[in-house]
């Protein structure tokens, strides 16, 4: 019986194995680190796999795997993307992305050097380990008294993305990452600094088959800065396929997904829609993360894992558009400071107060330890809102605002 093979299959990614399961076809895992980063930890479920493999010596592994006759090579998480790649390169020769532009997938630096060699509009950007070249290159480039953002080149979720003002320092933040350890567990050893790039943020997941491009799902990103911070998540929204917005931000997307080579499989891709145009913020060539498959199949009635097994079991209706089922907003909640989290009772009632309620995914009660929410891997949860009446969700957000503004966060021994 011909399997699947899943490279790091965490996170969002963990829904491959049961979903090609249902189809009659087992999954074997292929895991980057002998174990899952931490932060992946709890979305790895080795009961789904046939057999466990953890890669070592690549042509090795290649030559066993090849002997299991596999439909495909996947990756199941950011960090199972260049070594997915590779292997099917070495398995199945031909079927995955271009093996030459793998790291343009990945590294957010050479995302925008994909971008640039072949004409499609980028953000200025220099990567750097050394802050006089980072000055130089802001003189040059006419951006010493402008807004600027420094963050790393390899990581995710908002990771260490900080925003300075004109006239601010940056050089603290600058070293801050250097150096320092991502929430990938990678190293940071250069720092992406990139124009600021203002408008509305879009999520934009699509599904590619031989280099034809289909669209999954909109999202419209809504964020606020907390200081220097970028990233702290406030909600994302289904954009309806009939918006106008739809088709500027999808034909610049074919191109993106074009320059860095992505020709088969799912794609996560952010861009902000600037008064000059759309530019890219990031590319993933994997599944959205953490529950978007299933908040996407809630609202358009597939999803990129859905998509995936069409693509490779039934080998067709993996390339389209969507159609929009029923109006979905995930909202996120947001911790002031760190300590222990008081006045959260409501926040185990939500569904009782909440009409338009679905789902929630909160960590954190009455008396849980918490951060300061930074990014999204700080936030205390979030909860998603489904309707017809996109006007219900408007109402039920607004409560969960003033549910959140009613929580407090009291210094513990720890942190006082």
């Amino acid at each position: 019986m011909r399997n699947v093979v899943l490279v790091d299959p965490y996170s969002a990614g963990s829904a491959l194995a049961p979903a090609f399961a249902e189809r009659g076809v087992p999954a074997v895992a292929v895991l980057t680190t002998p174990e899952p980063t931490a932060s992946f930890a709890s979305t790895w479920h080795q009961e789904n796999f046939v057999e466990t493999f953890v890669l070592d010596d690549v042509d090795k592994l290649a030559r066993r795997l090849r002997e299991l006759d596999p439909l495909c090579v996947l990756p199941g998480t950011e960090t199972g993307v260049e070594a997915a790649e590779h292997l099917s390169e070495l398995v199945l020769p031909g079927q995955s992305n271009v093996l030459e532009l793998s790291a343009a997938r990945r590294d957010k630096w050479l995302m925008g050097v994909a971008l640039a060699d072949a004409g499609v509009p980028h953000l200025r950007q220099l990567s750097s380990s050394d802050p006089g070249e980072v000055a130089e290159w802001l003189r040059a480039n006419d951006l010493s008294d402008s807004a600027i953002v420094v963050k790393p080149q390899n990581s995710a979720g908002a990771d260490d993305v900080f925003v300075t003002r004109p006239g601010e320092d940056w050089r603290p933040l600058f070293d801050r990452i250097l150096g320092s350890v991502n929430r990938l567990e990678l190293p940071n050893t250069q720092v992406l600094v990139q124009e600021l790039a203002e408008g509305v943020e879009y999520e934009v997941d699509t599904y590619s088959v031989d280099g034809a491009h289909g669209l999954v799902s909109v999202w419209r990103y809504a964020k606020q800065r907390q200081g220097n911070r970028l990233g702290v998540y406030l909600s994302t929204t289904v954009v309806p396929p009939g918006d106008e917005v739809i088709a500027p931000l999808f034909a610049y997307v074919r191109r993106v997904l074009d320059a860095v080579g992505l020709r088969n499989g799912p794609a996560h891709v952010e861009v902000m829609l600037t008064p000059s145009g759309p530019r890219l913020i990031e590319v993933g060539a994997r599944l959205a993360g953490s529950d978007q498959q299933d908040v996407t199949r809630l609202a358009v009635g597939d999803s990129q894992v859905d998509r995936t097994v069409r693509h490779w079991v039934d080998r067709k209706h993996a390339v389209s558009g969507y159609e929009l089922l029923r109006h979905v907003r995930s909202v996120y909640l947001s911790a002031p400071s760190t300590g222990v989290l008081r006045n959260a009772e409501r926040l185990a009632r939500l569904d009782e107060l909440l009409p338009t309620f679905h789902s929630a995914v909160i960590a954190h009660r009455e008396g849980s330890t918490v951060s300061r929410t930074v990014d999204l891997w700080t936030s205390l949860g979030h909860v998603v809102l489904a309707s017809d009446d996109a006007a219900a969700i408007e109402a039920d957000e607004q409560l969960i605002r003033k549910i959140e503004s009613e929580l407090s966060v009291e210094p513990s021994s720890s942190t006082a």
